[in-house]
This record gives structure tokens, sequence and C-alpha cells, in this order.
């Protein structure tokens, strides 16, 4: 089996459709955050839909969306966040498209090869909006203070891919498919295949930054979207 992990699309469907050209899978894993920041939220919807993903949890931006509150998402980005979310996430996708995707898990559970898998968002602690860049053992306790037990924990929400291993237990992940921040601004996502795989692939960044130049956005948001695309920080 090969499996397709990817997280953050964020409204890039340009880099989506890129990265599914690209590959042979069997299956997708997707580990929330459709919307907000990039021009084609509700594209990226439908093209996950069409995937339909046997992983699929929703991320902070999505749930965001779906329930009308806010993403607490890091302060550099938070009102770029806001922006977006109000003159392009909820402009361009429809009422039902929201209401549905409140039906998103926070997580979900698997086993495959006689592993207990765990995917998440951000992490289990604060599956919604905990940043864990690399491994942090206080993030693997559920909403009540357990301990997680599983082998394998994949999950998104940083923006910076991780590979690694802790006292035997694995993490993964895929970094963001729409909007790399660690400094590649080449899309980031992942492939399973029994073991765990780091990938990076070039997009059309400039068809993505024409889109967004067509929204007619404030000056101020359409350039510090146009920088983070180009420079794959913020």
């Amino acid at each position: 089996m090969r499996v397709l992990v990817l997280s953050d699309a964020h409204g890039n469907s340009v880099a989506l459709k890129t990265i599914i050209n690209k590959e042979k899978f069997d299956e997708v894993w997707f580990l929330g955050d459709i919307t907000d920041y990039g021009p084609d939220p509700d594209e990226v919807l439908d093209i996950l839909k069409e995937l339909k993903p046997e992983v699929w949890v929703t991320g902070n931006h999505d749930y965001a969306n779906a329930f009308n509150v806010d993403c607490h998402c890091g302060e550099k980005t938070h009102d770029l966040s806001v922006y977006t979310r109000e003159n392009i996430t909820r402009k361009k996708m429809s009422k039902e498209d929201l209401v549905w995707m409140r039906t998103l898990p926070l997580y979900q559970e698997r086993d495959l090869n006689g592993k207990k898998f765990y995917f998440v968002h951000a992490c289990p602690a604060n599956p919604l909006y905990g940043y864990m860049f690399d491994f942090d053992p206080s993030c693997m306790k559920n909403d009540i203070g357990r301990n997680i037990e599983a082998d394998t924990i994949v999950y998104g929400h940083t923006h910076f891919p991780r590979n690694g291993d802790y006292k035997g237990f694995h993490y993964f992940n895929p970094g963001s498919a729409g909007q790399p921040r660690d400094g590649d601004s080449r899309a980031s996502y992942g492939i399973y295949d029994g073991e765990f795989h780091l990938k990076r692939i070039s997009y059309d960044v400039e068809e993505v930054v024409r889109r967004i130049k067509s929204l007619k956005l404030n000056e101020k948001y359409e350039a510090q979207l146009i920088s983070i695309l180009r420079k794959g920080k913020v």
C-alpha cells in the first residue's frame, strides 16, 4: 500500500493538483486545513472530496470557518488569517460546504500492520491549536490527560516537515502542501509505504500569485500572501 500524506493545503489548488499528478498512491491521509490564505479553498475541498481520503481530520482554520470562531493561529499570521477567512474563504465556499466541514473529526485512529496510528491536525493534547515543531512528550496526552496509546502520530499544523523517532515512538509531519514556511517554497507532503518519506515538489507559484491578485485584496495582505508563497516563510 502506498499512501499520500497531505496537510495544510490552505486554498492552494495549484500545489495540490501538482502533487496529485506527480504521485501514484492507493489512498490519502489528509491532516486538516483546507481553508484560508490561498485563493481556491472551494476547489481544494472539491479535489479532496473526489480523492475520498481514508483519513481526514479537521484543522484549526477549517474549524474556525465551520463554527465561525477564531483560528488561534500564530501571532505573525493571525491578522492575515482573519482577513483571508472573511474575504476569500467565506466568500468562495458555499454554506453547505461550511456546514459539511463541521462533520470532520478532531482525530482518527487506525491499526495498520500491527501498529497503532493516531492522526490529528496539531497534537493530541490540543488537537486544533497545539504546535509540535519537534516531538514533545507533553503533547502525547488526550484532552482529559490520559496518555495516547499509539506507535505513530501523524500530524500537521506547523507547516514544518518532520520525520523522526522518540524512544521507539514514530512521529511524522508532512509539512504544508499549500503554504510551506520552512524556507523552502516547494510544496511539501509525505508518502507512507510501510515507512514514511518526506517529499518536495516545485509548482507554479506565479499562477497562485496571479489568482491572488485577481481577487483585488487589500494591498498589505496581498503582499504578505505573495511573499510567503515565494519565499516559503513568514
